[in-house]
This record gives structure tokens, C-alpha cells and sequence, in this order.
């Protein structure tokens, strides 16, 4: 047990994520980090295309 823990502290289970209201990453990244992002931005295209076009089955 942590000795240091807070009892009945507000934030009991609260999941952090700092940034989450940020948009895109801007930091300067690698020539990886930018084909993950062209790979990304390809595939939600790609899932809006194919979540508005009629089914035919």
C-alpha cells in the first residue's frame, strides 16, 4: 500500500489524459511518424466512404 495515497480523494478512478482537447500532433516527428499519419488519414477516408455508400446486398 502507498504510503502517500490519498483517501477518498475526487479523482478515484479518473482517467487522465492530458491533451485530449488538442487537435493533430504538430511536434516535429520522424519520416515515420509522418507515413503513420498519411496511413491514418488514408484509412478514415477510406471508413467515411464506405460508411455513406448504400448496401447492396
Amino acid at each position: 500500500m502507498d504510503p502517500h495515497e490519498v483517501k477518498g480523494s475526487s479523482q478515484d478512478g479518473t482517467i487522465v489524459n492530458p491533451g485530449s482537447n488538442v487537435g493533430r500532433d504538430t511536434s516535429v516527428g520522424d519520416e515515420g511518424d509522418d507515413a503513420n499519419e498519411l496511413r491514418f488519414d488514408e484509412e478514415q477516408r477510406l471508413i467515411k466512404e464506405q460508411s455513406q455508400r448504400p448496401e447492396t446486398d
